[in-house]
């Protein structure tokens, strides 16, 4: 699926964190509205071990979808069943990155009504960060999100990141997620 013009930058970067790139190929999947499943997503369940407990793409699957990419990007995966179903879970995955030394690649998780969500740092602006994610207006695209909800930002790397993970900074589009579902 194609980039929206706002993100093509990013495939200039060089080589990319293995999270972004492994998302990137899921650009625009969208849950299947009504009583049908996305096959993807409930393949992505499948693939976890946790089909049995996600039974619809109705049910919150921003979780979901970094845990495959974990899976498919060779990095730890530590959780099993519900952990990995809750976004919550990422805020203890890998290592603490601190206020202000978001990169590229990084897993941040916010705060939300009714839970939490988590997805993945592309770039900031002043008061927001631009995420990639599934379950973002029920499909994987890129939102933004107000930096005050975030609670966690995390990394992993068991070699040297790519030079590409770095601070982006872009403008705001002005129109900013309140609630990922």
């Amino acid at each position: 699926m194609p980039i929206p013009a706002k993100y093509k930058w990013i495939n200039e970067q060089g080589p990319l964190p293995k999270l972004v790139t492994a998302a990137l190929n899921y650009i625009d999947l969208k849950e299947t509205p009504g009583a049908g499943n996305s096959p993807v997503i409930m393949g992505m369940a499948k693939r976890l071990g946790v089909d049995n407990i996600y039974v619809s793409d109705s049910i919150s699957w921003c979780a979901l979808f970094i845990s495959f990419l974990c899976v498919i990007a060779d990095k730890p995966m530590p959780f099993k069943q519900y952990e990995i179903l809750r976004a919550a879970s990422y805020a203890k995955w890998g290592e603490a990155v601190p206020a202000g030394k978001e990169a590229l690649g990084d897993i941040l998780v916010f705060s939300r009504p009714g839970g939490n969500h988590v997805g993945l740092y592309i770039a900031e602006s002043p008061t927001t960060f631009h995420v990639l994610g599934g379950n973002q207006s029920d499909a994987v695209t890129f939102t933004e999100i107000k930096k005050n909800r975030m609670i966690a930002c995390r990394r992993f790397y068991s070699i040297a990141p790519p030079a590409s993970v770095k601070k982006y900074l872009l403008s705001s589009t002005g129109v900013v997620s309140t609630d990922e579902a």
